[in-house]
């Protein structure tokens, strides 16, 4: 059992389901929104001891809750906010969003994340799985990583020092803060780039209804939406869990859909997909469960 001034102190008494972009989730043991750096850390540790896992959460954009346990779900909300800029150098806190962060660098002359806006995620959930669109990432702009490690160490690393691939980093601990080097660009250039990733955005993508985003990864050289589609799989409905009509990689909530209506809907176009075109569909989503 955690001690009892950290439940106390830093415990949330609320459904994951608040916590989801999904909308999907129970009442987790252990949900804590730690206060600020040292309080993480503090927590981290008792984890440690403890023997239980920890799930960093910042946006909740691709995050399936299912039945999560004893693990220590940790909310970034309510650490300190940071942005600051020294010329083209942007430090931030992971718990900003990035919208928010792509509206303070505008106002600085300062650009190229547009590409990522509309994701409704956290910068550190972005740069946890290197968030990118259109042929870019977001490592293309990343300087350095701050973040606090299983032994509850605050650690600094420099963007050479990562492993980072497509939708992928090494980083598996709960990042705290980052610094980018962006674009000198103009407000009006911002905006119109902003304006035309969002609309292309809305265009292809169901914002109609709560979901997670890109459900699977995009196989070497294809699109897993196009796969799904072809598999005769789009529209398909468990429960209020559907396979969007709009863009076939993502599952939507329509209503009510539970973490098992969308795990179902997950294993039947894996399998179908495998059966049909050999291809093995790769979940860009993380579920706990």
């Amino acid at each position: 059992m955690f001690d009892s001034k950290m439940l106390t102190s830093f415990a949330i008494k609320s459904s994951l389901s608040k916590y989801s972009n999904m909308k999907i989730g129970g009442n987790a043991t252990y949900l804590l929104a730690p206060q600020s750096v040292s309080d993480l850390s503090s927590i981290v540790k008792e984890a440690k001891t403890q023997n239980l896992e920890i799930v960093p959460v910042g946006g909740g954009s691709n995050i399936l809750f299912g039945n999560v346990g004893n693990r220590v779900i940790i909310l970034d909300a309510y650490l300190p906010k940071i942005f600051q800029v020294d010329k083209k150098v942007v430090t931030v806190s992971s718990n900003i969003k990035i919208s928010s962060f792509i509206d303070k660098t505008m106002q600085h002359g300062l650009g190229g994340l547009e590409f990522i806006s509309g994701i409704p995620a956290h910068i550190g959930g972005a740069i946890h799985m290197n968030a990118g669109a259109f042929e870019k990432c977001i490592f293309d702009y990343l300087l350095w990583v701050e973040y606090v490690n299983l032994k509850g160490e605050i650690i600094k690393i420099d963007y050479n020092d990562l492993e980072f691939g497509y939708r992928t980093t090494s980083l598996q601990d709960f990042i705290v803060r980052a610094a980018f080097k962006l674009d000198k660009k103009t407000k009006k250039q911002i905006s119109a780039d902003r304006e035309d990733i969002i609309s292309k955005r809305f265009k292809r993508h169901p914002y109609d209804y709560p979901s997670l985003g890109s459900t699977f990864k995009n196989p070497v050289g294809m699109f897993a939406g196009q796969l799904i589609e072809e598999c005769g799989l789009k529209g398909l409905q468990i429960g209020d869990a559907q396979i969007s009509e709009k863009h076939a990689n993502f599952i939507i909530n329509r209503g009510n859909a539970s973490f098992s209506d969308v795990t179902k809907l997950i294993q039947i176009v894996q399998e179908t997909v495998t059966k049909q075109k050999g291809i093995e569909l790769e979940l860009e989503i993380k579920v706990i469960n």
